[in-house]
C-alpha cells in the first residue's frame, strides 16, 4: 500500500547518516534489490541486499539479515520510493561496497517501511565510471562499478565447479570505450540471458551497461590484465543480483546488466 507522507524533520539525508546515532530515517528509492543464497544451502536465502538512493543523489547500502526477511520481503520492491524508519548503521567495509558510502544500514525488528508516492528521487541509477580508469589502475576496486562500452567480443561458453562440487555456467563478453578494453566475465544466468540476447537478431555494436560488477586484475605471462565478475563466481563465493536487459536507446542496441 502506498501512503502520503509528510516532509517531517525527523528525516536525514543519506549523506549526512554515521555512526553518531544508533538509528536512522529516511526517505529513499530502491535502485537496485536481490537476495543472496546461502552458499551452502542454494536454496535458502541468506539476506537481502539493496541500494537506495535520496533526492539529493546521496546513495547507500541497506540489509535485511536472514531472520528478518519474512518481515519486510513482501514490503520492497525495486525502484519505489519509500520511507524507512529506525534503520541500524554500521562501518561500509569489505572488498564488495556497492557506495562510497562510508557506512550502510542495516533493518532491525523495529524498523518501520512505507511506500510513498509523494517523494520524487530523479537522478540516473548508474554511477559510470570511464573504462580507461578501471584499467590504469587508479580505481579502487574495494568498490563495485559501473561501466559502459560497446561490445566488441563474445566468447565460449562453459562450466565451472566450485568447491562444494556445484557447476555454474561462465562466458566472457569483451567491451571497448574511447581505444580502452575490458572484458567481462559472466556467470550464471546472465549467461543464458547473454545468449537469449544474442540469439535475438544482430548485436555488433551493442552498447553496454554493466552495473556493480567487480573489478578484478589478472597476471597473462607479462601483462597486468583486467576483468570485471558479474553474478556467482564460485571461486569467490559472492554473488552480486540483478537483472540483464536489451534495449533501443539512441538507435543503438543496448544491453543492462545490473549485477
Amino acid at each position: 500500500m502506498a501512503f502520503m507522507i509528510g516532509n517531517g524533520e525527523h528525516f536525514s539525508e543519506i549523506e549526512k547518516i554515521d555512526s553518531e546515532r544508533t538509528s536512522w530515517n529516511l526517505k529513499a528509492k530502491i535502485l537496485r534489490l536481490w537476495e543472496v543464497s546461502d552458499f551452502s544451502r542454494p536454496n535458502s536465502p541468506f539476506s537481502l541486499e539493496m541500494v537506495l538512493m535520496d533526492s539529493e543523489g546521496g546513495r547507500i547500502h541497506a540489509t535485511v539479515k536472514k531472520t528478518l526477511i519474512y518481515k519486510f520481503k513482501d514490503d520492497l520492491s525495486e525502484g519505489k520510493v519509500y520511507s524507512f524508519e529506525n534503520l541500524g548503521v554500521s562501518t561500509n567495509g569489505g572488498a564488495y561496497r556497492t557506495t562510497q558510502h562510508r557506512y550502510k544500514l542495516n533493518f532491525q525488528f523495529g524498523s518501520v517501511v512505507q511506500r510513498i508516492t509523494n517523494h520524487d528521487v530523479k537522478g540516473s541509477p548508474f554511477h559510470l565510471v570511464p573504462i580507461s580508469d578501471v584499467v590504469s589502475g587508479s580505481y579502487d576496486t574495494d568498490y563495485l562499478v559501473d561501466v559502459i562500452g560497446v561490445l566488441t567480443g563474445v566468447g565460449t561458453e562453459r562450466e565451472v565447479t566450485s568447491q562444494h562440487g556445484s557447476t555454474t555456467k561462465l562466458n566472457v563478453i569483451a567491451l571497448e570505450a574511447q581505444g580502452h578494453k575490458i572484458q567481462c566475465t559472466l556467470f550464471g544466468p546472465y549467461v543464458d540471458e547473454l545468449n537469449a540476447f544474442i540469439a535475438s537478431g544482430d548485436y555488433n555494436n551493442a552498447v553496454v551497461i554493466v552495473q556493480l560488477a567487480k573489478a578484478k586484475t589478472f597476471q597473462d605471462f607479462d601483462n597486468m590484465n583486467y576483468e570485471m565478475i558479474f553474478g556467482q563466481d564460485p571461486s569467490i563465493n559472492k554473488y552480486l543480483g540483478g537483472t540483464f536487459l536489451a534495449r533501443q536507446q539512441l538507435g543503438k542496441r543496448v544491453i543492462i546488466m545490473n549485477s
